[in-house]
């Protein structure tokens, strides 16, 4: 599962990394802390345009979803896509293959279980980089508004054992690209093979982690500041 992201749109970064021209305009403003379930609209690098950044509602909405009320139930619960069972289900066997995007992002939020409570954790990368996410998306027009909705989910795949220990209750991550990988996932060429290859889980070397701020947890607190991906340690997590 990944349902929190810090996407903070760091132009420089995403120049650096992606090679990318930036269109005019572009919102640098962006999330310390972001849950799916509000379903942001984000930069994402896609297959069919794949020199540009382009925002997507988080939250995917297949193609031929047939009212405004299935869409909305859909998104909640298309926020991620399982590697294991995405080329089987209705809602992502077709998007896996023709309709591939990236997700930059800073880190991700997960929780930690240790005697019933939970304690959350902020994952990123070791190189003070940003991590390439594999997504998958898909294009909805609403019949009763004439809306277009672009939105894509996370891909997840088993966890590797770093993220097994902090994710211990359902031991999932998302899809952690490399270079060459990510290139590869939002290459039209690229086969059925080739991205089953790709959906794997990453090296354990390029996480770095820490536990933060149980604000995060909290519904009635906004949690979107700079502060909430500072460490806070808790003893429990330090002896576990």
């Amino acid at each position: 599962m990944c349902y929190n992201v810090s996407v903070k749109n760091n132009v420089k970064a995403l120049q650096e990394k992606y090679g990318l021209v930036l269109k005019s305009g572009f919102n640098e403003h962006g999330y310390y802390q972001v849950s799916g379930f509000s379903h942001p609209k984000l930069p994402v690098i896609a297959q069919e345009h794949p020199n540009e950044f382009e925002l997507m509602r988080w939250g995917l909405i297949p193609s031929w979803t047939p009212s405004e009320e299935k869409a909305e139930e859909f998104q909640d619960m298309a926020l991620n896509a399982k590697a294991e069972t995405i080329f089987e289900k209705p809602m992502f066997r077709k998007p896996i293959l023709t309709k591939r995007c990236i997700l930059p992002v800073d880190g991700f939020f997960e929780w930690r279980t240790i005697n019933k409570l939970k304690y959350p954790y902020f994952i990123f990368p070791k190189d003070g980089g940003l991590f390439s996410l594999g997504c998958i998306y898909d294009t909805w027009t609403n019949k009763e508004t004439g809306e277009i909705i672009n939105s894509f989910g996370i891909v997840t795949t088993e966890a590797n054992s770093v993220m097994a220990m902090i994710h211990n209750s359902k031991k999932r991550m998302p899809l952690i690209l490399d270079d060459h990988g990510w290139q590869k996932w939002i290459d039209p060429k690229t086969t059925k093979e080739e991205i089953e290859l790709l959906m794997k889980p990453s090296p354990n070397e390029i996480l770095k982690y820490h536990t933060i701020s149980k604000a995060i947890s909290h519904r009635n607190v906004d949690s979107n500041y700079k502060e909430i991906q500072d460490e806070v340690k808790y003893p429990e997590c330090q002896t576990t």
